[in-house]
């Protein structure tokens, strides 16, 4: 792959400002834009996927910085510590990430997105507390993308796990028994 010096960088910006390309505001836009229209997505730093039921153990510190939190692809902002992206294969239904970590030894966060380009988060804990957690009711079946982040710098040791919620769980245990009860002898 090519490297682009800082000047060189900076007159590709100008000629693609000049043929009606984004205009980038800042470093953080820079890398943003970058990566987007090089068609690096969440699925090119996936490290994993997961479905409902699994967890996983997993450790930022030697992760790289390739999302800002819900700001998305890019690098840096308050987000700049190590991100893990797993990818999560959803039957439908409500569900409840949660991701487990000491919060003294570095601050993690828990993002979730609806696409690997990273522009719609549909879940966000940000917590400066041990453990984070999204719990959506009814979210429809697809593929969507889990983010553990570090805030300012932090990296930690954590897991994540993938679940229907307890009430979801706890309906379909029910409506399980009374069909069983309904059965003809």
């Amino acid at each position: 792959m090519n490297k682009l010096t800082f000047p060189a960088l900076a007159v590709a910006m100008v000629a693609g400002s000049a043929m009606g390309a984004t205009t980038i505001k800042s470093v953080e836009d820079l890398a943003t834009n970058v990566l987007t229209n090089r068609g690096v997505g969440l699925a090119a730093l996936e490290i994993g996927t997961l479905n409902g039921g699994e967890s996983v153990f997993g450790d930022t510190a030697n992760s790289t910085d390739d999302v800002n939190g819900p700001s998305g692809l890019g690098g840096g902002g308050s987000w700049n510590g190590g991100d893990d992206v797993y990818s999560l294969q959803w039957g439908g239904g409500d569900i409840t990430i949660d991701l487990f970590f000491s919060d003294a030894a570095g601050d993690l966060d828990l993002i979730l997105y609806d696409s690997s380009d990273a522009t719609n988060d549909i879940g966000l804990s940000s917590s400066v507390t041990d453990d984070e957690q999204i719990a959506i009711a009814g979210l429809a079946a697809g593929k969507y993308w889990i983010v553990v982040d570090g805030w300012q710098g932090n990296s930690n040791s954590y897991k994540l796990a993938v679940s229907p919620t307890p009430g979801a769980a706890a309906v379909f245990g029910l409506a399980g028994i009374a069909a069983a009860g309904r059965r003809r002898r």
